[in-house]
């Protein structure tokens, strides 16, 4: 008897998982048209947990409010080019990943170099620097310094150089042992 019940069982679970398709299909449909009671809906559901992420991310109430309303105004843009693929919390969280990245790297402190210091001429250290940067090619160099002197991500290294983000990764390993090879090979004593 048990077998019957098997393909019955099999059928619903196919069909409670094309309505539930249908159902997020429609909702993110009714989100791209600017449906204000979806919307509500969405941020009711996703504010707190936001909240609550974002704010063990950053440093301050205000910096999670101001963290917060950026991640928001980038759903409500990339939303309409959102094509369903991935689950919403996938497409919500790397939106919310990417503005607390954007957040600390706006907050990088930088040292302004003394004019004494910028103004002598080049010592033994970066003149090595510079010589073991030579050999590299010019996408390496690149690849190096937006990502270790730039600051970007690797991601966005594959951006700024239009390279898929494995060819950029290959790109900077290669670059990294090269340049420490012949960097520590010109400060040998």
């Amino acid at each position: 008897m048990d077998e019957d019940l098997e393909p019955d069982k099999t059928q619903n679970e196919l069909w409670e998982r094309q309505t539930q398709h249908q159902e997020r299909a429609a909702y993110l449909r009714r989100l791209q048209a600017g449906d204000g009671v979806v919307w509500e809906q969405f941020m009711a559901e996703w504010n707190p947990k936001l909240y609550n992420y974002v704010q063990y991310s950053v440093r301050s109430a205000e910096d999670t409010k101001d963290v917060l309303s950026e991640t928001w105004l980038a759903i409500v843009q990339a939303i309409r080019n959102f094509d369903g693929n991935v689950a919403f919390s996938t497409f919500v969280y790397s939106i919310v990943r990417r503005k607390i990245a954007d957040y600390w790297r706006g907050r990088q402190v930088t040292l302004e170099i003394p004019e004494w210091l910028s103004t002598t001429g080049p010592s033994d250290f970066s003149m090595a620097f510079y010589e073991a940067l030579g050999p590299l090619s010019e996408a390496e160099r690149q690849a190096l310094m937006l990502r270790y002197h730039v600051g970007l991500s690797v991601t966005e290294v594959a951006t700024a150089l239009d390279r898929s983000y494995k060819a950029t990764e290959s790109l900077l390993s290669r670059a990294r042992q090269q340049f420490q090879a012949t960097f520590m090979e010109s400060v040998k004593p």
